[in-house]
């Protein structure tokens, strides 16, 4: 999965965590989250680890999610605050989106040994090729601009209804992609919306969306309350 598809789960994740725990900080480390295995990973399997050539090494796997999970416990016992529990659920949620259980020598190390090798040549100038030139990853990097502004425009004013109206065009665009996207997948149409090699990923891509999409339709008609720029973290 690409990033910007990751960082939407992981703030969809968020967004359901948040009205369910009415914590506002969950949006924040959920997303964070999302992208933290990729962060750690890729630098580590494709420049440290060059031999490796595989960027789905430590941060992808259950055992250090697991940990992160433990630790996040023992804050939450100790201080009240769910900040890695939170940061846990995105990596898990990273982890499905990248399909983890297809590759069970990295989901599940180190109980099958270490990690696959991979050959991998010139992978950051092909993933940026990929990145640029794939349509789901424009969507959703155009939103996020949208909600930013609207967001930084209402830190500034007080006035948070442009926002919410920003929030819920942003959620009918995602929807309609997501079904865009599961409907040329099902009818065997579906040209040049998504680079992914496999229905797997089209599949995930297209929940990502519709799931996106309803979680950014219910902080428009429904605002969580009570969450300002003090207590998102």
């Amino acid at each position: 999965m690409l990033p910007a598809v990751h960082l939407l789960i992981g703030v969809t994740l968020g967004i359901v965590l948040l009205y369910l725990t009415r914590d506002c900080r969950a949006l924040i480390y959920c997303a964070v989250g999302s992208l933290l295995p990729d962060l750690v990973d890729k630098p580590l399997g494709h420049i440290i680890f060059a031999e490796l050539g595989n960027g789905r090494i430590f941060f992808h796997s259950l055992t250090i999610c697991i940990a992160i999970a433990l630790l996040g416990v023992i804050l939450m016992w100790r201080w009240r605050h769910p900040g890695l529990l939170f940061i846990a659920a995105g990596m898990l949620s990273h982890q499905l989106a990248d399909a983890m259980w297809t590759q069970p020598r990295s989901w599940y190390w180190p109980v099958f040994g270490g990690f696959p090798p991979k050959y991998n040549p010139n992978y950051f100038a092909n993933m940026l090729d990929i990145e640029i030139s794939s349509p789901s990853e424009i969507l959703v990097i155009a939103g996020a601009s949208l909600l930013f502004l609207c967001l930084f425009q209402a830190w500034r004013t007080g006035n948070t209804r442009l926002f919410h109206r920003a929030a819920g065009v942003v959620g009918v665009l995602l929807l309609g992609a997501g079904v865009a996207v599961l409907f040329g997948f099902a009818s065997g149409f579906l040209p040049g919306f998504l680079i992914y090699s496999g229905a797997q990923d089209t599949v995930i891509c297209g929940i990502a969306l519709l799931c996106g999409g309803g979680a950014f339709l219910l902080v428009s008609l429904s605002p969580p309350v009570g969450c300002t720029a003090g207590n998102l973290l």
